[in-house]
């Protein structure tokens, strides 16, 4: 999977230097930006794939895979909101002290606002290669399982038949609720930036990078540098939170019209 995610990123990087200098605008004046700053089509779906990137206790790196879905509407021509939903998987390991490996599964539901900076900061009509940046919020629901780097025996993991959920607006306190959660929930804050390229009028292609601060210290079921398990009951340490990122290729295609 990630030989063909590289083959795609060349490719579309070539077609990013191959863009002609300049594009016609639809007003029929060469050069010149459109009038009307409205989208053409307001609404859009998108589809990725691609590698995720862990940044915590256990980082030496293990890239595993991500998929995600998205839905959204353009505000005009420089900013879009949109709702995503990704599913997917973190690893890594570290031999010094911890002598482990570890699995993350996790999904994700963000709300992003995005900002075209060819369209805002373009003099011209913008060819058919725009650059974007987006940030959110979100919130992330994972299970992560450590295991030891020589026999493969689970060494610790955040959740079991003894889990209960903390609060979820305090770094510390006692657990509520039921017991036997199967996925530990917490807050994150999505950061990213996008090359888009217009292969047609209503279809377009990007490479994506997204970074996510995470309000957790044990997305690779390690939290501090220790060995006990990092339950609901223990979540926290006095080391940074853990982030991850990925890097994907995604398909969007635009639909609805303008309003007049």
């Amino acid at each position: 999977m990630r030989y063909i995610l590289l083959i795609v990123i060349c490719a579309l990087v070539g077609v990013t230097f191959a863009q002609p200098v300049r594009y016609r605008s639809p007003n029929g004046i060469s050069d010149k930006k459109n009038y009307n700053r409205r989208a053409a089509q307001p609404y859009f779906l998108s589809f990725r794939c691609g590698l995720t990137q862990f940044y915590g206790e256990l980082n030496a790196q293990a890239m595993h895979g991500i998929a995600g879905i998205g839905i959204g509407r353009s505000l005009n021509k420089q900013f879009a909101v949109q709702l995503d939903y990704n599913a997917g998987t973190i690893g890594g390991e570290k031999r010094a002290f911890f002598n482990s490996w570890f699995v993350n599964e996790y999904n994700s539901a963000e709300c992003l606002v995005k900002w075209d900076l060819s369209e805002q900061f373009s003099q011209r009509e913008p060819g058919p290669v725009h650059m974007a940046v987006y940030a959110g919020v979100g919130q992330i629901w994972f299970s992560a399982n450590a295991f030891d780097l020589d026999g493969n025996r689970l060494l610790r993991f955040t959740n079991s038949q003894q889990s209960a959920r903390n609060p979820l607006f305090l770094r510390w306190g006692p657990p509520k609720g039921p017991k036997g959660i199967k996925k530990t929930r917490e807050g994150l804050l999505p950061l990213g930036t996008s090359v888009d390229y217009a292969l047609l009028e209503k279809l377009k292609i990007a490479l994506e990078y997204r970074f996510y601060f995470v309000r957790t210290d044990k997305l690779d079921a390690t939290s501090g540098h220790r060995l006990i398990n990092p339950e609901e009951s223990d979540s926290y340490s006095e080391t940074p939170n853990d982030a991850f990122s990925f890097i994907a290729v995604s398909l969007q295609y635009r639909f609805g019209q303008r309003k007049k």
